[in-house]
């Protein structure tokens, strides 16, 4: 240990001493770094979180279980990527021949965006998850959304309990008329 009297003030120094400050301090760093990332949001953003449900996966037609199911639609089988609230639906290619259904986007945020939709043109769709999580809401306009007419499609999407049945239950409300359709989807296995 050294003394010195340097301007009538006393220092004193030690290597063992000046370890243990940098210790010390280097320590509380760790200490202050550690209590920030616990103090973090758990929760990832708003934008980024987890959807209720993920009909990702690939999904055969159940016909028995369907009702007014069209031409198109018929013997479909569609592969669907999620992500977020981002949802792609994909016709798997039949053996024999191309698939007669297009592939289409859902986004589910529950903010309204136009979209091409075949031979009606474009409209305006909007899509959102259920309050209560178990569902997924879609509603369609085939119309510019500056002119709306007045035709409106509405569909709801489950999955049941065991994710294994994925429901579309669509009504068609043109002008004097309306009609209802389901689609059952079961999920291939493997």
């Amino acid at each position: 240990m050294l003394i010195s009297d340097h301007g009538g003030t006393q220092v004193v120094s030690d290597a063992g001493l000046a370890r243990t400050r940098l210790l010390f301090r280097g320590t509380a760093g760790i200490v202050a770094a550690l209590a920030l990332i616990a103090a973090a949001p758990k929760s990832r953003a708003r934008g980024e979180a987890k959807p209720p449900l993920d009909f990702s996966g690939t999904w055969t037609l159940d016909p028995n279980m369907s009702s007014n199911v069209s031409s198109r639609m018929q013997g479909a089988v569609l592969f669907v990527r999620q992500r977020g609230d981002r949802i792609w639906i994909s016709p798997v290619k039949p053996e024999d021949g191309l698939p007669s259904v297009p592939a289409e986007e859902i986004v589910a945020d529950a903010r309204p965006y136009e979209k091409a939709l075949g031979p009606a043109g474009n409209g305006l769709v909007t899509a959102g998850w259920a309050k209560d999580g178990k569902s997924l809401w879609i509603e369609v306009k085939p119309a510019p959304p500056e002119a709306p007419g007045p035709a409106i499609q509405r569909s709801v999407w489950r999955l049941s309990e065991d994710r294994q049945v994925w429901v579309r239950e669509s009504i068609s409300a043109p002008p004097g008329s309306s009609a209802l359709v389901r689609l059952v989807f079961r999920r291939n296995r493997g």
